[in-house]
């Protein structure tokens, strides 16, 4: 089994193989970019980006401009930056005009990454402008960088995904007029057609693009997620997943092999395009006699926990298990969350699992399984009409 430290560089992979070929376009949202050691994780990410034969377009005030291109070091491009004035031509339109547009791409052909610098120091201005080039340039992913990080909700949490048709409703909750500019910035790139807007700090931005921990807020047009049987191109993720979950000790240790065998029946919820946010499998076949299903490896990144996810997921395994005619399904935990969870839970049609005891599942689930962790098990089961 690998090592915690060893999966983010499993998850790393998922996302530059997402951002393969694509564009994004990153803002540093003034003051951001005035100290040399915030753009630390920034230039750490267009590295790994240029290497991934992405394309990378830097947005920067022009006060930060020159720290900005001095930390890029090699990276930063021979030409001098071109300086745009936000408070110049938003009525024409195309704006930016066909011509920083046609430069930009230019610049995208001899280097990967781009610099430019948006005149002025108020922080508005350059949200808006760096919208604006968003939406013209249609780029796959637009990162905004702002001190303020992402989103905290009501409760004091982070909010992890918000989906355009709550950006409004967010917004109004902001009380910095900075930061509902950014929010207002961000309906209209989604609604331009941008695939998906980022909003981070600008010291968290490695670990927002490139982990499954994430450090701000996804924003995107589609609905939250959904839940659906994964494919064949999914197993590596959905293996990932599992191990992290095991690493993290609320799922059982499972071989390789073993994880092979429940992902033909898992399950994956995902974030629009983006992250697989939980994994559940329904386990059949070694229940076959009592045509019983075992819901295991149900696991939510914690990131997304409290989102509702876990119960989407338990219900499409269900959906699933009365499709393949099953009597009941069960599931064991050692873990009191979880238990709570399943005590709680409730189904599409209203069924409910009820706490039972492990003569209440087949035989077969305890064949060589350890009676003393068998002793420390929850027990659930859900029956179907």
């Amino acid at each position: 089994m690998p090592k915690a430290a060893e999966i983010p560089f499993v998850e790393k992979s998922f996302y530059l193989e997402e951002f393969y070929g694509k564009s994004l376009l990153f803002a540093l949202v003034p003051p951001a970019g005035d100290r040399l050691s915030e753009l630390d994780s920034l230039v750490r990410t267009l590295r790994e980006l240029k290497r991934n034969q992405s394309r990378c377009v830097v947005i920067a005030s022009e006060a930060a401009l020159p720290k900005l291109m001095r930390r890029l070091g090699r990276m930063a491009p021979r030409s001098d930056p071109p300086v745009f004035n936000p408070a110049l031509g938003l009525r024409s339109r195309p704006y930016p005009p066909d011509a920083a547009v046609a430069a930009i791409w230019k610049g995208l052909s001899a280097g990967s990454v781009v610099v430019a610098a948006a005149g002025g120091k108020d922080p508005e201005d350059l949200a808006i402008f760096a919208q604006e080039l968003a939406s013209r340039l249609r780029v796959f992913k637009l990162v905004i960088l702002d001190r303020g990080g992402g989103l905290i909700g009501k409760g004091g949490d982070q909010l992890s995904f918000i989906e355009m048709d709550h950006v409004t409703r967010v917004a109004r909750r902001q009380r910095s007029c900075v930061r509902r500019a950014i929010i207002r910035a961000v309906f209209r790139a989604l609604e331009d057609g941008v695939g998906s807007v980022n909003l981070s700090a600008p010291r968290g931005v490695y670990e927002e693009l490139f982990s499954y921990i994430g450090t701000g807020t996804l924003f995107t047009d589609t609905p939250y997620g959904s839940a659906g049987p994964i494919s064949i191109d999914d197993f590596e993720e959905a293996a990932a997943l599992i191990l992290r979950g095991q690493n993290e000790g609320v799922l059982l240790a499972r071989s390789q092999a073993e994880i092979a065998q429940i992902l033909p029946s898992c399950f994956g919820y995902r974030i629009g395009d983006e992250h697989m946010a939980g994994v559940c499998s329904l386990l059949t076949e070694p229940y076959r006699a009592q045509r019983a299903g075992e819901i295991t490896a149900l696991y939510t990144l914690t990131r997304f926990q409290g989102e509702g996810v876990a119960a989407e997921l338990v219900r499409k395994v269900c959906s699933e298990a009365t499709a393949r005619k099953l009597k009941y399904v069960f599931a064991c935990t050692s873990e009191d969350r979880a238990a709570r969870f399943f005590a709680r839970v409730e189904l599409a049609n209203g069924e409910r699992f009820h706490h039972v005891g492990p003569k209440s599942v087949p035989p077969a689930k305890w064949r060589a399984y350890d009676k003393r962790r068998i002793a420390r098990l929850a027990i659930f089961r859900c029956d179907f009409d």
